[in-house]
């Protein structure tokens, strides 16, 4: 997940303020509600990260779910990870095998708070680590100044570049990259090549404005992060906000209610279906030009 880096935030330096909580709470938006229950689960986090061990939730992560981890000693990490964990396993989503906090700097990856691997061999992270990772892993970038996350996702939030301000979008985003590439792997022999068409941009200016407004800047580049910007917003628009835990009815509820194009682009994408994306894209495109010109008659004296 890439993030845009046009506003520069000023750091919370840990929990979110209460005045800002407040200010927060008097806003009659879904947005403001949204972001509100957001700060409240980061301070509560944030919080119980601070008797959090890092080696610990490790082990468990390890037998609970069998995710080889690595958190870099960081409580926060650690337990932004676990709770993702969770709202994965609890909706029935694979998880990845893998769950890194590496610092990102000196790659070409510098400017993501975080990545999915899609195949074993990524020259840029062998060159900037000298080692290969696993095809599925999650990597979160250390670089980042993770007790600053609510502001960050605010100020991407607020410029459309995300679908949410949730704190735990960036790990819900790179976990949904995971889940997507497994459920390709139990369709295509050569998976991770199907995943790597799905990050073709989207080229069709339809599509892309459709795709803004219902998902995210960042969501309408690719067919790829599409799924990643909706899923996301779909699973935290089902979490509950005092237990960070996924409502499975709301999110399959959530899920029913989305628009037409959106719905079948959604499951085309998901399940790797090229050929039903560029029908539906171009189809998009005919549309929209049938009724531009419509108009156009229309309007002619």
């Amino acid at each position: 997940m890439k993030v845009n880096n046009n506003n520069k935030p000023v750091s919370f330096k840990g929990l979110v303020p209460a005045l800002v909580l407040k200010e927060l709470a008097k806003q009659n938006t879904i947005e403001a509600r949204k972001l509100l229950n957001s700060c409240r689960g980061f301070n509560a986090a944030y919080r119980g990260a601070q008797t959090v061990n890092p080696d610990k939730i490790a082990r468990e992560m390890q037998e609970k779910f069998h995710i080889n981890c690595d958190f870099g000693n960081n409580p926060l990490i650690a337990s932004f990870f676990a709770l993702t964990a969770n709202i994965f396993h609890k909706l029935g989503f694979a998880k990845p095998t893998n769950a890194f906090f590496k610092d990102l700097r000196g790659s070409s990856y510098f400017n993501a708070l975080g990545l999915c691997t899609i195949q074993k061999n990524d020259a840029e992270l062998f060159r900037r680590f000298g080692m290969n990772f696993p095809a599925g892993s999650v990597i979160i970038n250390k670089a980042y100044n993770w007790e600053n996350i609510p502001y960050i996702m605010k100020e991407q939030k607020s410029i459309n570049h995300l679908s949410t301000s949730h704190f735990l979008s960036t790990f819900i985003h790179e976990f949904v990259h995971n889940a997507h590439l497994e459920n390709l792997k139990k369709k295509y022999s050569n998976a991770a090549d199907v995943m790597q068409s799905l990050r073709t941009r989207f080229t069709n200016y339809d599509t892309i404005y459709t795709l803004e407004k219902e998902t995210s800047r960042y969501g309408s580049t690719s067919p790829c992060e599409m799924i990643a910007e909706e899923m996301t917003e779909l699973i935290v628009d089902s979490l509950d906000p005092e237990t960070i835990r996924p409502n499975e009815m709301i999110f399959k509820l959530l899920r029913k209610r989305e628009p037409n194009f959106m719905d079948k682009l959604i499951d085309a994408s998901w399940n790797g279906n090229l050929q039903e994306i560029n029908r539906l894209v171009n189809l998009k495109a005919r549309v929209s030009n049938i009724m531009y010109n419509r108009n156009r008659y229309n309007n002619l004296y």
